[in-house]
């Protein structure tokens, strides 16, 4: 049964209405100084939702996506690159430690440097995040031990490719409140377009000039890039500085039944997605049949989920709620591991490996750009606090990624192989599209129910009205 705290969040839930309320947003965050009451503060900020600005942050929020989630969803080529000619010797679970390490700190680090940009602005936290994202490449190109890889691509990149992570998400979050889903869509695509281009490009450049001078020319590339975003990424709201310091942790929606589901189907749902990402080169290098897609097959996911995180965006603008086709899509994503690729292990088909990546690309895109509206949708807050809030969320969901591929790795390395690896994924996957539909259920439920409140209050205070105005007409 719904809450009142549900019906309270959901009444307020982003995105926020065209007019400023009188009353103060409430917020998802247990602030750790006592509020000020000032004019400013009790007057709700409303996304301006367009202008030059706001589309030159989506511009540079892409580009951050790019060259962060983007070079990320190149694990693939890396597993496959470390395991026959970097790292022969190091276990298949040994080398997952390098990229999901990588995958932790991108996520975890995204609560503090989320709480750093909204108190010192967004561009604070790209900068130096850049610098270190290009520096993490460059220095992988002069590695040649497990260690230096390590803590050149896991720790350097890692912690840089958090800080353009967040940056690239709160910042264009910041301009829009009803288009917020479509433009987040667009912001993630950037991700997809990177894990096209990147797996590609990797594949071709470490055959043709080597490993190390391809992470070189990676690095100048990603480092343009980054400059240019740099530029681009602006925020309408001013920072707070350390006034405006709060919780790093936010308690409030850990005790609402609604949000912990959420997070629970999430975590559920990264733990198997980067194992088809990271391990399909693999599956499809073992057979003849599929081998000639073997280093391609990351690239076509990243392909397909270019238009699963812009259309299901756009749609979840129509339906209003993110939150439902979240759970859609997590529910075909999980599917398609056990309706096409466990049946492709036993009987290998390069025409159903195709049709599997593309499947699961278009789901896994649509989950990966409506997490963060369905999260504000969820969680309700004020768009000054959106880095607190994702940052909160992403702690969680980074030990998911720490822990999933070194798993799948133990598995795939043990007696049931890659089979077991498939059904492990699948398993997860499909556990977390439930727990993800019981949450939009809720979330609607509660929804619905504060909508009738407010239409019987609506109703009590029309009725005096109508009586006094009907009594006035008789005396006439």
């Amino acid at each position: 049964m719904s809450t009142d705290v549900d019906k309270k969040i959901v009444a307020n839930a982003l995105p926020v209405p065209a007019a400023p309320r009188a009353e103060p947003t409430p917020t998802t965050v247990i602030p750790a100084t006592a509020p000020t009451t000032t004019a400013a503060a009790a007057t709700p900020f409303v996304p301006p939702d367009g202008g030059r600005k706001a589309w030159l942050a989506v511009a540079g929020g892409f580009l951050c996506q790019f060259c962060s989630f983007g070079f990320v969803n190149a694990l693939g080529s890396f597993q496959y690159v470390y395991e026959k000619e970097i790292l022969p010797t190091q276990s298949s679970s040994n080398i997952t430690w390098i990229l999901t390490t990588q995958l932790f700190l991108m996520f975890f680090l995204s609560q503090p440097l989320g709480l750093a940009a909204d108190m010192f602005g967004v561009r604070a936290v790209l900068a130096p995040a850049s610098l270190f994202s290009v520096g993490g490449l460059i220095a992988l190109s002069f590695a040649s031990e497990y260690w230096q890889i390590f803590l050149a691509q896991s720790l350097c990149f890692g912690l840089g490719a958090a800080g353009v992570f967040i940056s690239g998400l709160v910042a264009p979050g910041q301009y829009f409140g009803r288009k917020r889903p479509l433009v987040l869509g667009i912001v993630a695509a950037g991700s997809s377009t990177g894990g096209l281009v990147f797996p590609i490009m990797l594949a071709r450049l470490f055959a043709q000039i080597g490993f190390r001078q391809t992470l070189r020319y990676t690095g100048l590339m990603v480092g343009v890039l980054l400059a240019i975003a740099n530029l681009l990424v602006t925020t309408p709201i001013p920072p707070k500085g350390l006034s405006g310091r709060r919780s790093l942790v936010s308690l409030a929606n850990f005790k609402r039944p609604t949000y912990l589901i959420f997070v629970g189907g999430s975590f559920l749902f990264f733990w198997g997605l980067f194992g088809p990402f990271d391990y399909l080169p693999i599956f499809a290098s073992a057979d003849p049949s599929t081998a000639t897609i073997a280093l391609y097959s990351a690239a076509i996911i990243n392909a397909a989920s270019i238009p699963g995180r812009i259309l299901p965006n756009f749609y979840s603008t129509r339906v209003g709620s993110s939150l439902r086709i979240l759970a859609v899509s997590a529910l075909v994503a999980g599917a398609s591991v056990f309706i096409i690729w466990l049946p492709i292990y036993y009987h290998r088909s390069e025409a159903g490996l195709i049709i599997f990546v593309l499947v699961f690309g278009f789901a896994s895109g649509a989950f990966i750009s409506l997490m963060t509206p369905a999260l504000i949708e969820v969680a309700g807050g004020n768009p000054s606090e959106l880095g607190t809030m994702l940052g909160s969320f992403f702690v969680i969901v980074a030990v998911a990624d720490l822990t999933g591929l070194p798993i799948q790795g133990a598995i795939e390395g043990g007696s049931s192989g890659l089979a077991g690896l498939i059904v492990f994924c699948g398993v997860v996957m499909l556990a977390g599209a439930v727990l993800l539909g019981v949450a939009a259920w809720r979330a609607g439920k509660a929804k619905e129910e504060a909508k009738k409140a407010a239409e019987r209050r609506e109703a009590e205070e029309k009725g005096p009205a109508g009586s006094s105005s009907g009594t006035g007409s008789a005396e006439a």
